[in-house]
């Protein structure tokens, strides 16, 4: 069956978490590129052990905003700085606002011309991905959140989002992750995947290999005709 639907993972596939944050971090803590790099690294690391802890606990879910307020105030705690609550909300509420990769909006757009839907279907809670996708613009037709499966990827509540909420099949969704760990949910499911592969990295688990890589976004046009 051909496909119908492209989701996007966001913070891995659509956005520059480094490079848009590492400016930011930066400026607000007076530190050089080089010294706030590894900061960002350590708190994006931080940030997805939270929600990985979150879905093994087994309750309700933590929202992704106190997972990133989580990991900033541990990355904080680590270098020794103290900061104001200010400029703390200043730091999370950062991640609302980091601009895409270069050629993400255009590739996008492609896809929506092409005839085919488009959503987010993505970790964040639903305002904080509701706030990057204003950065697509109609191109980007449904903002499917984490929050509504109640769980974080690679569980598989997240994947089912798109048949349960937009009444689709499987087969007809093709999934663009930027992580390995979210092609092996993706394909564990079941679901057809495109890894936009930028840091050449492989998935842990062969057997859940992506159908198609690239090393960015633009390797998803290469198999997708007009329909």
């Amino acid at each position: 069956m051909a496909f119908k639907l492209v989701t996007f993972d966001v913070y891995m596939a659509l956005i520059d978490i480094q490079g848009g944050l590492t400016p930011v971090v930066s400026e607000v803590l007076s530190l050089s590129a080089e010294d706030a790099a590894p900061i960002v690294g350590l708190w994006r690391t931080k940030q997805m052990e939270r929600a990985a802890v979150s879905n093994s606990l087994g309750g309700e879910r933590t929202s992704f905003r106190d997972c990133t307020r989580m990991g900033l105030d541990y990355v904080l705690e680590k270098i020794g700085r103290a900061v104001t609550s200010d400029v703390r909300d200043q730091l999370v509420l950062a991640w609302d606002a980091i601009y895409p990769w270069p050629e993400a909006c255009a590739v996008v757009t492609e896809v929506k011309r092409r005839g085919y839907q488009t959503a987010i279907l993505s970790n964040g809670d639903q305002g904080m991905l509701d706030a990057l996708a204003r950065a697509f613009g109609d191109d980007m037709d449904f903002v499917l959140s984490s929050e509504s499966a109640g769980a974080y990827k690679p569980h598989p509540a997240v994947y089912e989002l798109p048949m349960r909420m937009l009444n689709v099949n499987t087969d007809e969704v093709l999934h663009v992750a930027g992580s390995g760990n979210d092609v092996l949910g993706a394909r564990a499911f079941g679901m057809s995947c495109y890894w936009s592969n930028r840091s050449a990295d492989r998935v842990l688990d062969p057997r859940y290999a992506p159908d198609h890589e690239g090393d960015d976004l633009r390797g998803v046009l290469d198999f997708l005709p007009a329909l």
